[in-house]
């Protein structure tokens, strides 16, 4: 997302600045060099204030968010293909296809349309102040909205990923089951862009920018990202979070453990910042403490973030093309490029400028260029990869123990001479028993609700009500063939602190076993 500032015309010529948000408005044309929807605010400053418009607030480009999914995917892939081939029977996999797309195509559809319609003002979320853009969501509330919330563009959160989930393990006919298969992916893929938004350093210190269609205050490492390529930045890996942070109840905003993946809450008032270099660290507190935006260096905004502070800065010990940079020793020593958060372009030395320019800055002697950008790459892209792929292995977690044999009890018999019996295996009686088994983990401490399902021989899936004690009509069911069956969970689960609406399903398929009836 990149910020707005806006400028308003008063009808005494004067120009004033300002950051109040009255509204954004959806303004879809084609543009010409980006091929997005723009938006357009309302500003007002007394009487006579003028409409005036800017581009959308947009973090990364949509090239960047598509290809920092396709890594999360590439990082679960094998995992998750085996999760949802044996656990779902999901054949395929993230290969499968889903009303024409496959999963991974519709993660990265959510990663591309998140940033559509009225949605990239939501994506911001200040780890210090625990608030989003001026009067807007935080993104860890967008990213929870309630379930079916008719927000421009559609629900697309994570409670919405988990009602499509459960809907794509039960609902009655194939195409339908399918239809919700989609939804649950691109659902994730939204989810996933919205976290990776946290890797944005004007996204976690609430830095808006003045960009009119192209022109002005962008942002750099959007800008900068946008001719780079995410595999480049991936040599070491991915860099995930503790799992741990996922056993534990959300620490801002919600309780869903799922929030701490954004924020855990481990640096509150911003004056530790050592905490957030480990894997218990949310990723917008990662990238807030350590990392400048544009418009919040350090001595030059009011508002800026306690760190990275002036004092703690250092000059590199090389300087690439005659430039003097500083590095921040926590990211690395003087000498890595890695460790580079600004550009000193005062005449003084820096050592003097730190000791007598600690509050204000007021010539904006330290800077943000392209190695500055190219350092917080290679910090902030492994990270927002590896905590995409957290966010699905989370999703899909859990196994359950299942045994299952389909008894059919009666079959038509025929009595031979001498008192012997000849059973045939043909049954006559139209009903048969699915006898049933699982074990769920103690470790989920499961307290919910639990169905099973069966497949008939038109891929239809039908509950079997308790009642009925696994009762199944044999003439819905091919004879001899294995009956696929679901045992689904639904409810607060976890493992450690539970997320309370959680989802886990097994496939079994059962075999049949015939018992002649004397």
């Amino acid at each position: 997302m990149r910020g707005l500032r806006f400028f308003a015309n008063r009808n005494l010529g004067s120009f004033k600045r300002s950051w109040f948000f009255v509204d954004i408005l959806k303004c879809s044309f084609s543009f010409l060099k980006k091929g997005m929807n723009v938006y357009f605010s309302l500003f007002v400053l007394g009487l006579g204030t003028n409409l005036i418009s800017c581009e959308p607030l947009e973090a990364f480009e949509v090239n960047t968010h598509r290809q920092l999914t396709e890594k999360a995917n590439e990082v679960i892939g094998p995992s998750l293909d085996a999760y949802l081939i044996d656990n779902l029977g999901v054949e395929g996999g993230l290969n499968a296809s889903f009303n024409g797309m496959t999963a991974r195509q519709w993660m990265v559809e959510g990663s591309e349309t998140e940033d559509e319609s009225l949605r990239p003002a939501r994506h911001f979320h200040d780890p210090i102040s625990n608030s989003g853009l001026g009067g807007f969501s935080s993104a860890i509330d967008w990213s929870l909205r309630p379930v079916g919330d008719q927000f421009p563009g559609g629900p697309w959160s994570w409670n919405d990923a988990r009602e499509y989930y459960f809907r794509a393990l039960t609902s009655p006919t194939k195409a339908e089951r399918d239809e919700n298969w989609g939804k649950t992916f691109r659902a994730l893929g939204q989810v996933m862009h919205l976290l990776q938004d946290m890797a944005s350093p004007a996204h976690v210190r609430n830095d808006p920018h003045l960009s009119f269609f192209g022109f002005g205050d962008d942002d750099g490492i959007h800008d900068y990202m946008e001719k780079q390529s995410v595999s480049s930045y991936l040599g070491g890996g991915a860099i995930g979070p503790d799992p741990s942070i996922l056993q534990q109840v959300g620490a801002t905003h919600s309780e869903k453990p799922v929030s701490n993946l954004f924020d855990h809450n481990i640096n509150t008032t911003g004056l530790n910042p050592e905490a957030t270099l480990g894997g218990q660290s949310g990723l917008a507190e990662y990238t807030n403490a350590n990392f400048f935006s544009d418009d919040t260096v350090a001595g030059q905004n009011k508002f800026t973030p306690p760190h990275p502070s002036v004092a703690e800065l250092v000059p590199a010990t090389t300087i690439p093309f005659g430039l003097q940079y500083v590095t921040l020793s926590r990211l690395g020593s003087p000498s890595e490029l890695k460790a580079r958060v600004a550009k000193y372009t005062g005449n003084q030395s820096f050592s003097k400028f730190r000791l007598t320019n600690l509050e204000l800055d007021l010539l904006n002697q330290l800077r943000l260029d392209d190695l500055v950008y190219e350092a917080q790459a290679i910090n902030l892209i492994p990270r927002a990869v590896g905590y995409s792929a957290a966010v699905l292995d989370y999703f899909f977690r859990g196994d359950v123990e299942t045994t299952a044999v389909f008894h059919v009890v009666s079959h038509f018999v025929a009595l031979l001479p001498g008192g012997g019996v000849v059973c045939d295996e043909t049954p006559v009686f139209e009903w048969g028993h699915l006898e049933f088994g699982f074990d769920v983990p103690a470790s989920l401490g499961y307290d919910g609700m639990t169905a099973v399902y069966y497949d008939d021989k038109n891929k239809n899936r039908i509950k079997i009500p308790e009642e009925s004690f696994g009762v199944i009509p044999l003439n819905q069911i091919p004879a001899n063939q294995p009956v696929p069956w679901y045992v689904v969970l639904d409810g607060p689960m976890g493992p450690g602190a539970k997320e309370e609406r959680a989802i886990v399903a097994k496939k079994h398929e059962a075999e049949w076993v015939f018992s002649c009836d004397h």
